[in-house]
């Protein structure tokens, strides 16, 4: 629940100091004004009036000092850019050209503000030319002067919707995968029917482009980290041989973290999908242009997202950026070789089947686990696992980058990231635990690891490098404070079978408690 917090009409400023001089400290802030609202200089641009130009920039870097004052307010401020009223068209022809052209100076001062604000973590400057174009219906000007309302009160839709998004966003939700069908979602028309050759992508005709502008952007989402599956009723060696031969297809198999092709019910496919990629149910989307089977996943596989999805192709591409993937905060080596992380789990699994003993293959795996005290390069993948892993992490709580930011400067908070390797490849920065030493005792405050290093006892090692800084000291103990929430079971098995319980939910690590060091691990 969140409590919001709006100024009245004309008192922008006012609101803005309010707020800088509160004692308290909000979560989010959305910074939504009009430009002539807040910039004298810029009403007189609009009557065509002549000014000086530096007069008019002053006053944008005083609103840009103002925001810069706000932002230490705030977890998050997202400032939304600047725009042009409806039935506004400067100076027309010469509005891009004229040095007092409205169109010119307002991309100039939206980028002006979008660079100094650059360098502030904690600050997200929004395009909402986003929202307007969605906007097809007619603004009444009527709503302006009744109620000074400028915009419709679908863009007000469309705004809050995006809010929303962007809410549970920074609040650590996030969409990961995507699953999807193959026969009219992927491509037009019935594999089974018409051979490889013959399905409806790509080429000459409107419904073809379509399907192909839906992989392109499905493509463009998979190489930003969202990971794609498929889930189709068809034979799979003429489903893989139509993805890999067909000329006109965008995704080929390389582009797929995992499919199930086969005549199984689907809900079973979907679910099998998500447990092999260690992913929770309100992390997926599921696509399909079938009702039927949107129905049966909607409802045996709770969390699961299923959209209604158009039955014209030409709404597809439209419909998927309605769904909120955009709003990726970082990009990460991480992100950028998920798949590829994901295919390489598919091989030691593949792996581990020709070994009877699962110690002897974690031997065989020659894994290597490497810890580095948190810094400039790591910090967004830290921010991300921080923020967005649910099971095994110690007590889920969510920071922003300005708060990681001082975490990592504070010489009595101790930060570490856990990378890992493998003979099947480098899995990337995996895990985060942080602690402070107390006047007896380490508290440890992060212990977290993403879910696709689970079952490697990767999680012991990073048990393992805390009791080592434990025992160069003179200390008594180790504290886990384990904040239970609904998806971090896991981190209270772990927690369990590793150390004492001192009282409820408070575990720790004595001198004399039994704790193995996996020696199949090289740590470094």
């Amino acid at each position: 629940k969140y409590k919001l917090n709006k100024p009245n009409f004309g008192l922008f400023h006012e609101k803005c100091f309010d707020l800088i001089n509160s004692k308290n400290k909000s979560h989010i802030t959305f910074i939504w004004s009009r430009i002539e609202g807040v910039l004298n200089s810029f009403n007189s641009l609009m009557m065509n009036e002549k000014i000086n130009l530096n007069n008019l920039y002053q006053e944008v870097d005083q609103y840009i000092d103002i925001l810069k004052q706000l932002a230490k307010k705030n977890d998050y401020l997202i400032i939304l850019s600047w725009t042009l009223t409806q039935n506004e068209r400067g100076k027309y022809l010469n509005d891009y050209i004229d040095d007092f052209g409205l169109t010119k100076n307002i991309n100039q001062i939206n980028t002006r503000i979008a660079s100094q604000l650059k360098s502030e973590s904690n600050i997200k400057f929004l395009n909402i030319d986003f929202w307007i174009k969605q906007d097809t219906t007619n603004f009444n000007p009527k709503l302006w002067y009744a109620a000074k309302v400028p915009f419709s009160q679908k863009t007000f839709q469309i705004a809050a919707e995006e809010f929303i998004k962007i809410i549970e966003m920074f609040g650590g939700k996030s969409k990961k995968l995507i699953v999807l069908d193959l026969d009219n979602t992927l491509w037009g028309g019935i594999l089974g029917d018409l051979d490889w050759k013959k399905i409806n992508i790509g080429g000459h005709n409107m419904l073809g482009e379509a399907f192909r502008d839906f992989q392109i952007k499905l493509k463009s989402l998979k190489n930003i980290g969202v990971q794609l599956a498929i889930c189709s009723k068809n034979e799979e060696k003429n489903a893989l041989n139509a993805i890999e031969k067909n000329p006109n297809m965008i995704l080929k198999k390389n582009d797929f973290a995992a499919w199930r092709i086969n005549w199984e019910d689907k809900a079973k496919n979907v679910d099998e999908i998500i447990s092999e990629l260690n992913l929770t149910n309100d992390s997926v989307v599921f696509i399909d242009d079938n009702v039927a089977e949107r129905e049966r996943v909607r409802g045996s596989l709770k969390g699961v997202i299923v959209p209604d999805w158009p039955e014209d192709p030409c709404k597809y591409v439209e419909k998927l950026q309605s769904l909120g993937f955009s709003n990726l905060q970082h990009f990460t080596y991480e992100d950028k070789n998920r798949t590829k992380f994901y295919q390489e789990e598919k091989k030691r699994k593949k792996n581990r089947k020709k070994f009877i003993s699962y110690d002897k293959w974690l031997v065989s795996l020659k894994t290597k686990v490497h810890f580095e005290k948190a810094n400039e390069k790591s910090k967004k993948r830290i921010l991300q696992l921080i923020n967005k892993t649910n099971q095994m992490n110690l007590s889920t709580r969510r920071i922003s980058e300005s708060e990681l930011d001082k975490l990592i400067k504070d010489k009595d908070h101790h930060l570490f990231s856990c990378k890992v390797t493998d003979k099947f490849g480098d899995m990337g920065l995996v895990g985060v635990f942080s602690f402070r030493f107390l006047s007896n005792k380490i508290e440890v405050i992060d212990f977290i690891l993403s879910c696709r290093a689970f079952g490697r006892s990767i999680e012991k090692s990073m048990l393992f490098k805390i009791i080592q800084i434990f025992k160069k000291k003179n200390f008594t103990k180790i504290i886990f404070k384990y904040l239970k929430t609904n998806k971090n079971k896991p981190c209270l098995d772990f927690l369990k079978d590793n150390l004492e319980i001192e009282k409820k939910n408070i575990f720790v690590y004595r001198k004399s408690t039994k704790f193995t060091q996996p020696k199949f691990l090289k740590l470094n």
